[in-house]
């Protein structure tokens, strides 16, 4: 028995890998089963605004690097 993975996105499945080339030919019978995810949760929404206070940058940013000051005349 060979398993190949595919994924339904909007109505059509994928398979995940190309179909192999010792199965040319033959018959073959497809069984659609759902697998849970990875960890077996369902995946929760990303939440807009939930880093807020976990990133900062330094005001001087978006100057110029000294390093690169040859480039840039």
């Amino acid at each position: 028995m060979i398993v190949l993975t595919a994924t339904c996105k909007n109505g059509a499945i994928a398979l995940n890998d190309p179909i192999l080339n010792q199965l040319e030919g033959k018959e073959v019978q497809i069984v659609i089963r759902e697998i849970p995810t990875v960890t077996g949760i369902p995946k929760k929404r990303r939440q807009s605004g939930s880093a807020k206070g976990l990133i900062w940058m330094s005001p001087d940013f978006d100057l110029p690097l000294e390093d690169f000051s040859e480039y840039m005349a």
